[in-house]
C-alpha cells in the first residue's frame, strides 16, 4: 500500500469517527483474527482503518471508497449513513481535488 493510500485511510477514519451516530469502524477479518490471538505477547493492536477500503478497478476513472461501520443505538442508521457519505465526500473534494470518487457506506451492526 502506498503512503498516499495509507494517509487517505487515516484521514477518512478520522472523518468517519467524527460523524454523530458512528460508534466505530467495523473490524475486518485481519483484525478479528488478531483478536483471537490477543493473549499472545506478540499480538498487535487492531487497525483503526480496517473498515475502510480504497480501490480503483483497472480501466476505471474513479476510485471506490468503501466504509463499513457500526452505528450507535438511538440513531437512525440511514441518517448516519447519509452523514458519513456527506462528510467523506466533502473531505475528498477538498483534500483530493480533480479525482472522482464513488463512496459506498455499509452499516454492519448497531451498538
Amino acid at each position: 500500500m502506498s503512503a498516499s493510500v495509507d494517509t487517505m485511510h487515516s484521514e477518512l477514519a478520522h472523518v468517519v469517527q467524527e460523524v454523530p451516530g458512528v460508534a466505530f469502524l467495523a473490524p475486518g477479518l485481519r483484525s478479528r483474527l488478531r483478536a483471537l490471538r490477543a493473549t499472545s505477547p506478540l499480538a498487535r493492536p487492531g487497525d483503526e482503518t480496517s473498515g475502510i477500503t480504497v480501490s480503483t478497478a483497472r480501466g476505471e476513472p474513479r476510485t471506490t471508497v468503501e466504509i463499513r461501520l457500526i452505528c450507535r443505538s438511538g440513531r437512525r442508521a440511514l441518517d448516519t449513513t447519509r452523514a458519513v457519505r456527506e462528510a467523506v465526500s466533502g473531505h475528498l473534494a477538498t483534500g483530493y481535488p480533480g479525482r472522482e470518487f464513488r463512496i459506498v457506506v455499509t452499516v454492519t451492526g448497531v451498538t
